[in-house]
């Protein structure tokens, strides 16, 4: 099992690899990693700060990472400050699906174990 401390600090998603398969909370497969991104706490938001919409360099490289049309802008916002996986989904949750860091339960034998279900997942 990984933990924050065996990921030096950063948790489970310090674990995850490209192609790792991803279960939910109920062991259900979601998909496969397709990215993954590590947050940066100190992102500007919208939340107080100016940043023109999806403008500016915050807006260049939220859009550059999540895609300008993929989510509404506060959850591009928040995977861009805690990081997030992007799950290539299969099934009823076709298409590409991103669960935040702080979503990641644990990484085990090549696959990621989320905390939450699936249909809780943006995208």
């Amino acid at each position: 099992m990984t933990d924050a401390a065996t990921a030096g600090g950063a948790g489970p998603i310090g674990q995850v690899t490209e192609g790792m398969d991803v279960v939910d909370a109920a062991g259900e497969r979601v998909g496969t990693v397709a990215s993954v991104a590590m947050g940066d706490p100190g992102a500007a938001t919208g939340a107080g700060q100016d940043t023109g919409g999806t403008g500016g360099i915050v807006g260049a490289v939220v859009d550059a990472i999540v895609g300008p049309s993929d989510l509404p802008e506060q959850e591009r916002e928040r995977l861009l400050r805690v990081g997030y996986v992007r799950i290539d989904a299969r099934g009823l949750f076709t298409g590409s699906r991103y669960a935040a860091a702080d979503e990641i339960a644990s990484v085990e034998g090549g696959t990621v174990h989320l905390g939450v279900p699936a249909d809780r997942l943006v995208g």
